[in-house]
C-alpha cells in the first residue's frame, strides 16, 4: 500500500506524559479555541465510548455540532480523519469497501482506502465519520462491518479480526493491493444522525453495537471565548483510544468485584425490561462493564454519572411503542432509577408531571436518565406513542 500519511504526522513523537484527565482537559481547550463548547462532560463521555468500542453514534438535532465534534477531536489528538457522507441509495457495503465492475476490475471504496492507510500506520488513530448515517438503513450497508468488529480478538498484544474483504484485491484506479484486509485496531467509526422524517430508525442490532450519545442541549446565545495560547494540538498514540477489554471473563479478572456490582444493578434493570421483551444480552452487559472500567481506571466521572450515561446510551434507546407495557416499563425503570419514587399509581394519570417534579428535587440518583424517561412518558400520554428520539 502507498504511504500516504502526511509527513508532519509521521515525524511527530507520539507520547502520553499526562494523565487521561489532563489530556482531555487539553482537548477541550483546543475545541473551545476553535469556537465550539459542549455541555458538561460530553468530551469525557465521547472518549470513554470510543475507548470501550470503536463504533459510536452521535444523535440529535441538526446543526448542534455533532460532525464538528468528531473533526475537532481528531485534530486535537493528531488523528487521521475522514468524512464520508452517507447516500440514501446505499443498500450494501460495496459503497464503503468497494466493488468489481462488469469487466472484473475492482474499485476500492473510500472506507477500504482509509483502512489500508490505518494498517500501514498502526500507532496513529484513524477516525472515520459517517455523516448522516441513517439516510440509508444502517443495518443494510454496515452490517457486514459491524459483524467483523464483533470478531476482534487479542493475539500477541494486538487486536485482530476476520477480514473485511477476503482474498486479494487490486484497486484498478490506484494499483494498491488489498489482501485479506481486517478491521485495524487503530480505526474508530463515528456515525452522526438526525432523527426526523427523512431518516430511518435504528434496529436493535445496531443499537446493541454502539454507544449512542444524544445531543439535545442548545444555547443560542453567542459566547466569544478568549483564545488560550497553550491549547495546541496533542500528538497521541493509538493507545489513547485502543481498548484494553474485549472479553469480560478473561480481560477483567482483576476487577471481578466491581464487574459483579455493575452487573447486579444491570440485572435489576433487565428484569424490568423483560416485561416489554426489551431486555439486553451479554454484549450490552460487557460493553457497559468496559465503559465503567475505563472510567474507573481514568478517574473521569463519578460511578453514578458513568452508569447514568450508559443507561441513556445502551438501555433507553431500545424502548419505543404504543403499548401500555412500554409505559409500565418506563414507570418501573423510573422508580428504580429515582431510588425512592412511588408517586405514580398505575398506567393512567399525569405520571410525567410527577416524574418531572421528582427530577427537579435533585434527589434522583441518575438524573439524565430520569429526565429522559419523564420526557418519554409525557410523549406517551400526549401522543399514545413514545420513543427515545426527539
Amino acid at each position: 500500500m502507498i504511504d500516504t500519511l502526511p509527513e508532519i504526522i509521521k515525524t511527530k513523537k507520539r507520547s502520553m506524559d499526562k494523565t487521561i484527565s489532563e489530556l482531555l482537559s487539553d482537548i477541550k481547550k483546543y475545541i473551545l479555541n476553535n469556537g465550539f463548547s459542549y455541555d458538561g462532560s460530553l468530551i469525557e463521555n465521547f472518549y470513554l465510548s470510543l475507548k470501550s468500542k470503536p463504533f459510536v453514534i452521535l444523535a440529535g438535532t441538526s446543526g448542534t455540532g455533532k460532525t464538528r465534534l468528531v473533526k475537532l477531536f481528531a485534530e486535537a489528538i493528531s488523528a487521521e480523519y475522514k468524512l464520508i457522507p452517507v447516500r440514501p441509495d446505499w443498500s450494501d457495503s460495496s459503497d464503503l469497501l468497494g466493488y468489481s465492475d462488469l469487466n472484473g476490475n475492482f474499485h476500492a471504496g473510500e472506507m477500504l482506502k482509509f483502512v489500508g492507510e490505518a494498517i500501514d500506520h498502526p500507532n496513529v488513530p484513524y477516525i472515520l465519520c459517517l455523516d448522516e448515517m441513517n439516510l440509508a438503513r444502517v443495518e443494510y450497508y454496515l452490517s457486514d462491518i459491524l459483524s467483523v468488529i464483533e470478531t476482534r480478538d487479542k493475539k500477541d498484544g494486538h487486536i485482530e479480526s476476520i477480514p473485511l474483504l477476503s482474498g486479494k484485491r487490486t484497486d484498478s484506479d490506484t494499483g494498491i493491493e488489498y489482501e485479506n484486509t481486517a478491521f485495524p485496531e487503530n480505526l474508530y467509526i463515528v456515525g452522526t444522525v438526525n432523527m426526523d422524517e427523512t431518516t430511518f430508525p435504528f434496529s436493535k442490532k445496531v443499537l446493541d453495537r454502539a454507544n449512542t450519545i444524544e445531543f439535545n442541549y442548545v444555547d443560542l446565545l453567542p459566547d466569544f471565548y478568549d483564545q488560550d495560547a497553550s491549547a495546541e494540538e496533542l500528538c497521541l498514540p493509538n493507545d489513547f483510544l485502543k481498548t484494553e477489554y474485549l472479553i469480560l471473563q478473561t480481560d477483567c479478572r482483576d476487577e471481578m468485584e466491581f464487574i459483579v456490582s455493575v452487573s447486579q444493578e444491570l440485572q435489576e434493570l433487565n428484569e424490568i425490561l423483560r416485561k416489554a421483551n426489551a431486555h439486553v444480552g451479554y454484549r450490552v452487559r460487557d460493553e457497559i462493564c468496559f465503559y465503567m472500567l475505563n472510567n474507573k481506571k481514568a478517574g473521569l466521572l463519578s460511578r453514578d454519572e458513568a452508569f447514568d450515561n450508559e443507561i441513556m446510551q445502551k438501555i433507553l434507546p431500545r424502548l419505543q411503542g404504543s403499548s401500555l407495557s412500554i409505559k409500565a416499563v418506563l414507570c418501573d425503570l423510573f422508580k428504580e432509577i429515582a431510588g425512592d419514587f412511588d408517586g405514580y399509581g398505575s398506567s393512567t394519570g399525569n405520571v410525567a408531571k410527577e416524574m418531572e417534579d421528582k427530577v427537579k428535587t435533585g434527589t434522583v440518583r441518575y438524573p439524565r436518565s430520569a429526565e429522559k424517561i419523564a420526557f418519554m412518558v409525557r410523549r406517551f400520554e400526549e401522543d399514545g406513542f413514545t420513543s427515545y428520539w426527539l
